[in-house]
């Protein structure tokens, strides 16, 4: 090998080695580069901790600490109207259905001792909310909870008019019609929506709050139920209407709460006792 060619292998070598460094360099730059940019980036994403819930609930349910847990997301996947501590939620009821993993948000909650009560958001939209008075003997022992099933009994006067053959007198003279006394069952399987109760203070006076009974949590406190509030049919509440404005007696039955049986109940009148109890036989 001459000189001349000694030289020039020399040469391309120093290059090729020049060029070797070079593209390490830039690669080294590139990944110090995205290093940071991944480093910068994490240190960018701020949390925040959110309420979700902890399985499927359905409208009107009140939620419990059982019902919820809490999650660290990043701030901007947070609604802002996001709950963000779970004792926040304890107490209330929701106004639609959720489903377990969903962040719970504050539109969505009712607070059944607040003045306006929010009850009606919890209302399908082909039902009514009707207060119906705690008068029975069930209401008096403080025996009916929120969320209970029941059955309601009605005793009422109705006049009957007598038709056919017998309309008559054997004078002539229609009969006149006679008040008779009924005993049926109004309504069945009735949820009880929410409870308007008096609050009784240590001096005896009384104030109303609509929601459930208070709990240790709030404190002990005698409380006593006047009304009941249920969700029901136009029609249904406009039947209970006429009743409760007729003076009917009623009486609440309590059901097992996974009761859904339909009952085939017969009228209770006065011919129906005689028949029932024998008592046209006795002397």
């Amino acid at each position: 090998m001459t000189n001349k060619s000694k030289a020039a292998f020399i040469i391309l070598a120093g290059l090729a080695l020049v060029a070797i460094g070079v593209l390490a360099s830039i690669i080294l730059v590139q990944r110090t580069q995205e290093q940071r940019a991944a480093t910068q980036e994490q240190a960018e994403v701020v949390k925040t901790d959110v309420v979700i819930l902890a399985r499927d609930l359905f409208l009107g349910d009140a939620l419990t600490s059982a019902d919820l847990t809490t999650a660290s997301v990043p701030v901007e996947l947070a609604p802002r109207n996001v709950v963000t501590k779970i004792e926040d939620a304890v107490g209330k009821i929701i106004k639609t259905d959720l489903v377990q993993g969903e962040m719970l948000l504050n539109h969505n909650l009712a607070d059944p001792t607040n003045n306006n009560n929010d009850l009606s958001f919890i209302l399908s939209e082909d039902h009514v909310l009707m207060a119906f008075p705690a008068t029975d003997l069930m209401s008096t022992e403080d025996m009916i909870k929120r969320g209970d099933i029941v059955d309601i009994f009605a005793t009422f006067e109705q006049e009957v008019r007598v038709v056919g053959d017998e309309a008559v007198t054997a004078t002539g003279e229609p009969v006149e019609p006679k008040m008779r006394t009924f005993t049926v069952d109004t309504f069945q399987r009735v949820n009880i929506t929410a409870l308007v109760l008096e609050i009784i203070d240590e001096e005896g006076n009384a104030s109303p709050l609509t929601g459930q009974v208070p709990t240790e949590e709030t404190g002990p406190v005698e409380t006593r139920i006047r009304a009941y509030l249920l969700a029901l049919s136009p029609q249904d509440a406009l039947v209970l209407k006429h009743l409760k404005d007729t003076d009917a007696v009623f009486d609440i039955v309590l059901r097992n709460p996974t009761s859904d049986v339909q009952f085939e109940l017969t009228p209770v009148t006065e011919e129906y006792i005689i028949e029932l109890y024998g008592l046209e036989i006795l002397p």
